[in-house]
């Protein structure tokens, strides 16, 4: 078998196999912290579609087309207009394309192939990666161009920089009264056409919205009725807390991710989620401490789990979490009286302590059947 086939049997192999995607997108987001700051998704949708087009460049001897380029170009213009600088842009394909090819040549050499016999091939992958690399810095350069001669995206650059903690007196380029209150609203978009789509469908009445950190963002004295997408939006504030209020919004827009939800969320209706999730350790110790009875591999004391946590959520109404669940309200308290049981949940709670017990008996629950 020659050089050139065995390389080829290596690239369809890896290529057929999801987890060389996976380890590509981790190489680019762990090398670029603007990229990783983008939803992975985003950065996912571009590796697969670069990989794809450079191993049918090799493996079908066909090289790169016009067709093949413009995926370069873009990767490129969604970058520029989500606000990643070049340099980023750039150390991020630089770690794909390292992985990549260090990842060949170790197949290449534990099949028992001569590194020097591949020098060609190499060589023609690595022409392959440069030719893609020029067309990303001409692309991305072209869209900065026609950006630069863009009012919106002067005052969209000005909120890129107000959200990341920059001085208020920027609120004024960015085309915010410091005077008013705005709401900040984060949404699940990253791609930029979708965002556009979007940015449409919210109706937003005024202020300034779009790609922030990858994602869309927009920032405005009224909320949309509604979302189509998942979206999470902060209270009104004036522009001085905006920053704050947006590092929230992402981080309840992640909350809100891990559980399916979708639509439009208040920041304020996401507050308990939030607080679990920064603290996952503290979660499993609770549930460690009060669920200790209980045997994760018992698919019976995962259905009282459910249930306690379901009558937590229902305000400890036996009839309320019966409908919820669609069963009596007797199948609820019997499971609760097992539950009882097994774990400390029906011990009395000490006066002044009821909804803190309650809370923390739905973290410790919670925590519990996440992680089983």
């Amino acid at each position: 078998m020659t050089e050139r086939a065995v390389l080829r049997r290596l690239m369809e192999k890896m290529r057929a196999d999801p987890r060389t995607l996976e380890a590509v997108v981790e190489a680019a987001r762990a090398e670029s912290p603007p990229i990783a700051a983008l939803p992975v998704q985003e950065v996912r949708r571009h590796i697969a579609a670069l990989l794809a087009v450079v191993s049918a460049a090799f493996i079908d001897e066909s090289g790169l087309n016009e067709d093949d380029a413009r995926v370069a170009d873009r990767l490129a213009t969604d970058r520029a207009l989500q606000g990643v600088p070049l340099a980023a842009l750039l150390d991020g394909f630089q770690a794909a394309r390292s992985h990549i090819m260090k990842r060949l040549l170790n197949e290449a050499r534990s099949a028992g192939v001569s590194l020097d016999a591949l020098i060609e091939e190499i060589m023609e992958l690595d022409a392959y990666a440069n030719g893609l690399q020029n067309r990303l810095i001409h692309a991305f350069r072209e869209t900065e161009l026609s950006l630069a001669h863009s009012a919106h995206a002067t005052r969209l650059q000005a909120l890129r920089d107000l959200l990341a903690g920059g001085p208020v007196a920027g609120a004024a380029d960015a085309g915010l009264d410091v005077r008013r209150r705005y709401h900040c609203l984060v949404t699940d978009i990253g791609d930029p056409r979708e965002a556009r789509r979007a940015e449409a469908a919210l109706g937003l009445p005024d202020g300034v919205s779009g790609l922030v950190d990858g994602r869309l963002c927009a920032v405005t004295t009224r909320l949309p009725a509604e979302s189509a997408t998942l979206t999470v939006a902060g209270p009104a504030v004036r522009p001085g807390e905006l920053a704050e209020v947006y590092r929230l919004c992402r981080t309840a827009l992640a909350s809100a991710r891990c559980r399916g939800l979708d639509g439009l969320w208040e920041l304020t209706a996401l507050a308990v989620p939030v607080a679990f999730d920064a603290h996952p350790l503290l979660g499993e110790l609770l549930a460690r401490d009060y669920l200790a009875g209980l045997e994760a591999a018992d698919e019976f004391h995962r259905l009282l789990a459910e249930t306690a946590l379901a009558y937590l959520d229902h305000g400890g109404r036996a009839d309320h979490t019966a409908a919820a669940l669609h069963v009596h309200p007797n199948t609820v308290k019997h499971r609760l009286r097992r539950l009882a049981a097994l774990t400390p949940f029906g011990d009395p709670v000490p006066a002044g302590e009821a909804l803190a017990g309650a809370l923390r008996w739905r973290w410790a629950l919670q925590a519990w059947l996440a992680s089983r």
